[in-house]
């Protein structure tokens, strides 16, 4: 009967990569990824549930509500506090008197649609194109290096202006973003990917599997990509904030998602010509950027150190 050879000792990928521990428990583990996991469900799970809650304090995002403003401040909520009651929770806009509540819910989730699309398009372009330089030729990393300068050079602030300027209106703005934040936030994780290719695919486990015939595709699949996860987890952690960044700064200047779509950035906007009058205004959208931010970036933070087999070891 016919036995399967071993492969040397030397020659097997370290025990972390070959049974991982569950990455959950890792993050359960430690407090502060206890607290991220936790407060970035929330404001998933607040976006998903948008309607549900808007429901629970009886409005929507678009219905307006003259009979609470105050005519003598040009347009500013009548009440106290941007107009905070039991009918409103956080007030109403000044001008509009729509419902702040409602439009911060229905906000997220247009920030946290595009920046996960986008960081999901910005992962498999930087994965395919690194992956590719790593454990192609030199010709073929030469021609991909060059091209991931070409893209690191682009002013993509720019051009992510012109190309938002230009495009119709027609064209779903959410799905918009998305495409352009990925075209130009690939090149970092392709750079990334590529130099850790580079140092993963001479160990000897790799080596081993290519002498037993494993092919490029499976040694990317089995050997590569689970060395790749602590690199990949630290790019997410800048990179889904920093989408999230991008996406209310487009929309505050009046090229991301367009009215009545309820934006973060576009509330921060319109308070502009508020904050005197009107300061609540501008900080409930500013302090939920600022904390959906500093959440996601603990969240990747802490996935990191759980994937990562040097902090396993202390």
């Amino acid at each position: 009967m016919a036995t399967a050879t071993a492969l040397p000792a030397d020659a097997r990928p370290p025990a972390h990569e070959q049974r991982p521990a569950s990455i959950r428990a890792r993050l359960w583990a430690r407090p502060g990824g206890r607290a991220a996991l936790i407060l970035v469900a929330l404001l998933i799970l607040a976006a998903a549930l948008a309607p549900v809650l808007a429901g629970l304090e009886g409005q929507d995002p678009n219905t307006y509500h003259d009979g609470l403003l105050n005519s003598a401040t040009g347009g500013g909520p009548s009440g106290a506090f941007g107009g905070i009651s039991s009918a409103h929770w956080l007030g109403v806009e000044p001008s509009t008197g729509r419902d702040v509540f409602a439009r911060l819910v229905y906000g997220a989730r247009v920030s946290l649609l595009v920046a996960g699309g986008a960081t999901l398009g910005q992962l498999l372009i930087g994965l395919l194109v690194g992956l590719a330089a790593g454990l192609g030729n030199r010709w073929v990393d030469a021609v991909l290096g060059r091209f991931t300068d070409l893209a690191l050079s682009f002013p993509a602030l720019f051009f992510s202006i012109a190309l938002l300027a230009v495009v119709p209106h027609s064209f779903p703005r959410p799905l918009l973003l998305c495409l352009i934040l990925a075209g130009f936030g690939w090149a970092s994780t392709a750079r990334i990917v590529r130099a850790e290719t580079l140092v993963l695919r001479e160990r000897d486990f790799v080596a081993a599997a290519r002498l037993y015939g494993a092919g490029t595709w499976r040694i990317a699949r089995r050997e590569i990509l689970p060395g790749l996860a602590a690199p990949v987890a630290t790019f997410t952690a800048l990179a889904v904030p920093g989408n999230m960044v991008a996406e209310a700064g487009l929309s505050f200047l009046g090229l991301g998602v367009q009215p009545p779509t309820p934006s973060w950035g576009q509330m921060l906007s319109s308070a502009t010509t508020w904050f005197q009058t009107d300061p609540e205004y501008v900080l409930v959208p500013a302090l939920t950027l600022l904390l959906c931010v500093l959440a996601f970036t603990a969240l990747g933070e802490a996935v990191r150190r759980a994937v990562d087999p040097k902090e396993q070891e202390r």
